[in-house]
């Protein structure tokens, strides 16, 4: 290893390791604010850090910010950096890459100055790294990007307006602070600025806004609530996040709390990044990890709707949902599709067509349910509007396999007792209860000229495991969408789509495994859109843990649908078997809609749901994550 091959200036490494924080035992000499530390990399390019004292700010946007970004810089929330480090002065310029890395990937690319004090770009998350880690190799000390929350923190430098120069609501000061599309794009010099032409923010760091965008550590996702201390993002997921604004941006790209994100191996001609020297930094044991499980316009499909998940006995997990082929609409060309992860959702197999709609045939409402007595996976699935608007036809597949190979689609019509052409199964997952009955979610109904939403919650049930079934009796207020839940004392709760207006989720109780309903009521603590929403049985006390539901949807409230958007998806967790709901935690701050839960084997919580930053039809996610964090370490198995 080369240690210490790079000079230090201005100080011995026995102060910087004392003055850096990276020994508990030297508070004695603490480095000051603002005070400076040169590196001089070889060729004699010198590389200037400041240090930055801990503190509190808020993160994310204020209230009625002008240009923001809500569903992605929000909510605002409190963070703390406990601990002081170094930040790069500039952003990393051509010089200082050239003469670690003895490379030029900007070399023959467009937009573009040879001028050496520009930041280095055409560089990737990937290649950042490779940078701070040849640095960390060199000098023997710590160094890194920063983290999202340490970035904000260093630009806002203790404001807490747009701009670390103030709010400049109509952008007459930011041509003195920032190399933004406003001035830099209005010359015919369409590139990055050398760096430290325009002021420094309030704590000595400069071109935080505008110039080049910068790199952070962190994966992207969207804000979760509450306090935080030194956050770092998910354990995984697509993108890495970017900050700052550049010099081919908006003003508003340019604002304190704005984020952007990119693919870890995407370059472009303006982002570049800074470096921090710290400690190393990883997300806490079971934080969330994110992947996409579908998304739209992959695999000639327009959009995928409808999830359903469960673990198979085997331990894999398996999603299914609806593929429309040529549009987002209901009931339009679609099959029914699978796809299998054997890594706890971290990966997914190909995807598995499962029923091929032919023509104008729409494969709708995956429901499938596990019969444990004999491990075998059933789905139920309708073809909607063949028959008429409304009127369906129904089908079954079977997998022994744990969902690896399927049957042939039977239609079901004449094994169903009570049969009725409108049932919907699902969305979502179907219940084996202790007694071996196998429960399948639904409603029934049609739409009428004196009634909008003239629809009722009921399921469909068997005891020769598939063989025949039987559709229960309708709950009585007006419902739909409903999921299924056997309660500790084998009362089965049925939490329904609201359509009597009320703003929150209905509840309906059945002694009788789903024949027959004696009570019904509303849950004000669950918020309704209204949307489909997912509740499933975490644990039981009977079985040696604590009685534990979990619930998950859009955490709005609105009297009908499109009254509020869909937005905010939201789990919660119950230990009283759904009376009160005292653990909450937001998962997605932006637009979403339908969603499945499931235990994984390992006791983590997987959540799947459809959304997406524009619209809540742009990919199906899925994340996974620890009993501990959803409770912040209140509860753990």
């Amino acid at each position: 290893m080369k240690r210490c091959s790079l000079p230090v200036v201005a100080t011995t490494l026995c102060a910087l390791i004392l003055r850096a924080g990276f020994d508990a035992n030297a508070a004695d000499e603490p480095a000051r604010p603002g005070e400076t530390w040169t590196i001089t990399l070889p060729g004699g390019v010198p590389m200037e850090l400041v240090f930055l004292a801990p503190g509190t700010f808020p993160m994310g946007e204020s209230a009625n910010e002008k240009d923001a970004y809500p569903n992605k810089e929000t909510p605002q929330h409190l963070v703390q950096i406990s601990k002081g480090f170094w930040m790069g002065k500039y952003e990393i310029t051509k010089a200082q890459w050239l003469a670690l890395m003895g490379t030029t990937p900007w070399k023959d690319r467009l937009y573009v100055s040879e001028d050496a004090n520009t930041p280095a770009v055409y560089v990737s998350w990937n290649d950042a790294q490779a940078f701070t880690a040849e640095l960390a190799e060199a000098t023997g000390k710590p160094f890194r990007l920063p983290t999202e929350a340490e970035w904000e923190f260093a630009c806002r430098a203790g404001t807490t307006s747009r701009f670390y120069w103030g709010e400049d609501l109509s952008y007459e000061a930011i041509d003195m602070h920032a190399w933004w599309r406003g001035n830099a794009m209005l010359t015919t010099e369409w590139h990055a600025r050398s760096v430290g032409l325009l002021p420094p923010n309030p704590w000595g760091l400069h071109d935080m806004s505008g110039n080049a965008a910068e790199w952070c550590q962190d994966w992207h996702w969207f804000y979760f609530d509450g306090e935080q201390t030194d956050p770092v993002g998910p354990s995984f997921a697509e993108h890495r996040v970017f900050r700052g604004g550049s010099w081919l941006g908006t003003g508003g790209d340019c604002r304190s709390s704005r984020r952007t994100h990119e693919v870890p191996d995407m370059v472009r001609s303006d982002i570049g990044f800074r470096v921090v020297s710290a400690p190393p930094v990883a997300p806490a044991p079971g934080s969330p990890e994110i992947s996409n499980v579908f998304v739209a316009g992959t695999d000639g499909v327009n959009t995928y709707r409808i999830p359903g998940m469960l673990v198979a006995p085997d331990k894999y997990l398996l999603v299914f949902c609806e593929a429309r082929k040529e549009s987002q609409d209901d009931a339009s060309p679609t099959d029914m599709v699978l796809r299998r992860s054997i890594d706890g959702g971290r990966t997914w197999l190909p995807m598995q067509v499962l029923v091929r709609g032919k023509g104008k045939e729409a494969l709708m409402n995956p429901c499938p349910v596990i019969d444990w007595t004999n491990n075998t996976i059933i789905l139920v699935c309708d073809m909607a509007n063949i028959i008429s608007p409304n009127h369906h036809r129904h089908f079954q597949l079977v997998s022994t396999d744990n969902g690896a190979t399927w049957s042939e689609p039977v239609e079901i019509k004449d094994r169903i007792a009570n049969y009725d052409e409108t049932f919907n199964p699902g969305p979502g997952v179907g219940i084996q209860m202790k007694s071996g009955r196998l429960v399948v979610p639904g409603y029934t109904g049609e739409t009428n000229e004196q009634f909008e939403d003239n629809w009722h919650s009921r399921v469909l049930y068997s005891d020769d495991h598939g063989a025949t079934w039987t559709l229960g009796a309708p709950v009585s207020p007006f419902s739909d969408e409903c999921q299924a839940v056997e309660l500790s004392d084998g009362t089965l709760m049925l939490n329904m789509r609201d359509n009597m207006g009320m703003s929150c989720r209905g509840v309906a109780l059945s002694k009788d495994g789903g024949q027959t309903w004696t009570n019904s009521y509303w849950d004000r603590a669950l918020n309704e859109c209204p949307c489909q929403a997912s509740i499933v049985r975490f644990s039981l006390a009977a079985n040696g843990e604590r009685d534990r539901l979990l619930f998950a949807n859009p955490d709005n409230a609105g009297e009908k649908f499109n009254v509020v958007e869909r937005t905010k998806m939201t789990i919660r967790m119950s230990y009283d078997e759904g009376k009160t709901w005292p653990v909450r935690r937001l998962i997605h701050a932006g637009p979403a809609s339908y969603s499945s839960i499931v235990r994984l084997p390992d006791g983590d919580i997987g959540l799947l749901f459809e959304g997406g930053e524009k619209h809540r039809r742009e990919w199906i996610r899925f994340v996974r994550y620890s009993l501990a964090w959803l409770t912040n370490g209140a509860d753990t198995l």
